[in-house]
């Protein structure tokens, strides 16, 4: 298999009028700067001056709807890729919300969490997940590896945590980009 076919793309998880009524639901939450771990200095840093993203881990009506959803759809990942090697995995985090405003972005990166194992949840995250609550918006391109995944609402993402999926949200030109994330570990 290519890189590229570890990257699976379900179109329409979410209905758009649940899009909607969620995104309705994160104006009430609280929002703070995204910021990457520095793991040689031991120390949480925002990797582009102020530009990051906002993210939010406030529950919301819709999260628990959405986390029941996901489990059903890490396991249709698991049939597509066929893998004879990835057949389990432990569990997956809690969702994260991410609010963009004009200007912001997030900068490249790979997956390599580690704030979500805090001595209880014991692993490494396998898995990513991107799951889009809007697409009324301008610029806030999604790219793995250099390449331009087209997004909309109700879509979600899913593909390996690993550093061979370096991936980045280019800055927003217009709107509000609104989006959810958990990992499989």
């Amino acid at each position: 298999m290519k890189l590229e076919d570890y990257v699976f793309l379900m179109p329409n998880f979410l209905d758009k009028d649940f899009c909607k009524q969620t995104v309705k639901q994160l104006q009430k939450v609280k929002w703070q700067e995204h910021l990457f771990y520095n793991n040689v200095e031991s120390k949480y840093e925002n990797k582009s001056g102020h530009q990051e993203l906002d993210i939010s881990f406030d529950e919301i009506p819709n999260k628990k709807i959405i986390m029941k959803k996901l489990y059903t759809a890490i396991l249709q990942y698991i049939q597509n890729i066929k893998s004879q090697v990835f057949t389990e995995w432990s569990g997956y985090t809690n969702i994260r919300f991410n609010k963009y405003d004009k200007n912001k972005k997030m900068a490249i990166h790979c997956d390599h969490i580690h704030s979500i194992f805090d001595g209880t949840i014991k692993g490494v995250p396998i898995l990513s997940i991107i799951g889009m609550l809007n697409d009324n918006f301008t610029g806030g391109e999604f790219f793995i590896n250099e390449t331009n995944i087209k997004l909309k609402e109700g879509d979600l993402l899913m593909f390996p945590s690993s550093f061979i999926y370096p991936h980045q949200v280019k800055p927003l030109t217009k709107g509000m980009r609104y989006s959810y994330v958990s990992w499989v570990y």
